[in-house]
C-alpha cells in the first residue's frame, strides 16, 4: 500500500544527501543551509511516497503564500524509475485538498546541448502533461537554465499571477537569482 508523509527537517537532510545530491545536476540544486532556512521559516515542505517502508519518491515545495507552491523537487528513486511512481504522486498532489496551486519548472528542449538532452527533456514535458500538467505561455531563465513553466489543468492563475508568485518564492529562497521571463 502507497503511503504519504511529511518529512521533518532532520529526516529532509537524509533525502538530501542520499538522494538529491544525486537525482538533480549541480546548478538546479540550492544548499542544504539555503533549504533549510526556508524548512524553519515554515514555507518548505518535503513529501515522500512509500510503499513497505521503503522511500519510492519524493515532492519538495516552496512557498510564500501556501495556496501557491513551486514543486521545487520531485524525484523516483532512481533504481525504479519508469514503473509509473512519478504518476502516482502527481496524482496524489492533483488530488489532495490540501494543494491548490502547483507551478512547475522543467527544462525547455529549445535551448538543449545536443540531441540526446533534448530528448530528456521532451520525455520529462510529456509525462508532466500526460499526468495532468499544462504548459503556461510563461517561461523563465533561472540563472542560466531556460524552463518551461506548468501549472494542473484547473489552474486559476493568470500569467500575471503566476509569475508575480514565482518572483516571490525566487526573492525568497534565493535572492541572488537572475529571473529572466521569455
Amino acid at each position: 500500500m502507497m503511503t504519504f508523509r511529511d518529512l521533518s527537517e532532520t529526516e529532509f537532510e537524509s533525502i538530501y544527501y542520499q538522494y538529491m545530491v544525486n537525482d538533480f545536476p549541480e546548478n538546479e540544486l540550492k544548499d542544504i543551509e539555503t533549504i533549510q532556512k526556508s524548512f524553519q521559516r515554515g514555507t518548505y515542505a518535503c513529501v515522500v511516497m512509500e510503499e513497505d517502508n521503503e522511500i519510492r519518491a519524493y515532492a519538495c515545495f516552496s512557498w510564500v503564500h501556501p495556496d501557491v507552491q513551486i514543486l521545487d523537487y520531485l524525484a523516483v528513486v532512481s533504481d525504479i524509475r519508469g514503473k509509473g511512481y512519478g504518476s502516482q504522486l502527481l496524482h496524489w498532489l492533483k488530488e489532495n485538498p490540501e494543494v491548490k496551486e502547483i507551478i512547475l519548472e522543467s527544462e525547455d528542449p529549445n535551448f538543449s546541448k545536443d540531441e540526446s538532452e533534448k530528448e530528456i527533456r521532451i520525455r520529462r514535458l510529456s509525462f508532466y502533461q500526460k499526468n495532468g500538467m499544462k504548459k503556461r505561455e510563461t517561461s523563465v531563465v533561472l540563472g542560466d537554465v531556460e524552463f518551461n513553466i506548468f501549472t494542473f489543468d484547473g489552474s486559476t492563475l493568470s500569467e500575471k499571477e503566476l509569475l508575480k508568485e514565482m518572483l516571490m518564492i525566487y526573492q525568497q529562497t534565493s535572492p541572488n537569482l537572475q529571473v529572466i521571463p521569455y
